[in-house]
C-alpha cells in the first residue's frame, strides 16, 4: 500500500518488524561510529544493512488509482480549513 500511496517502488527488509528502541540504538551507534561527515544513509548501507535481504515492491497501477480515488473522497469529507492543510 505504501508503494501505491507514494507511487514509487518501496523496498522492505527482513528487519522491517524491528523499530522503536532498535532504531534509536542504531542512531546512537551511528553518532558514535560514523566517520567524519558520513551521512546516516551511507552508514546504514555499509555497516548495518550490508547483509540484510530486501524485497522491492513496485506500485500497482490499479492500487495507485484506488488510493488516488480514496484521497480525493477523503479530502471532500474534510472541513475547508483541513482541506487547505491537505493541499
Amino acid at each position: 500500500m505504501m508503494a501505491a500511496a507514494m507511487n514509487v517502488p518501496v523496498s522492505v527488509m527482513d528487519t522491517a518488524g524491528e523499530g522503536g528502541a532498535w532504531g534509536i540504538a542504531l542512531l546512537a551507534a551511528y553518532m558514535i561510529h560514523k566517520t567524519g561527515n558520513e551521512p546516516l544513509e551511507a552508514y546504514l548501507s555499509s555497516e548495518v544493512f550490508i547483509r540484510e535481504k530486501s524485497t522491492t515492491i513496485m506500485p500497482d497501477p490499479k492500487d495507485v488509482a484506488g488510493f488516488t480515488t480514496f484521497m480525493e473522497r477523503y479530502k471532500k469529507g474534510l472541513s475547508s480549513k483541513e482541506q487547505l492543510w491537505m493541499g
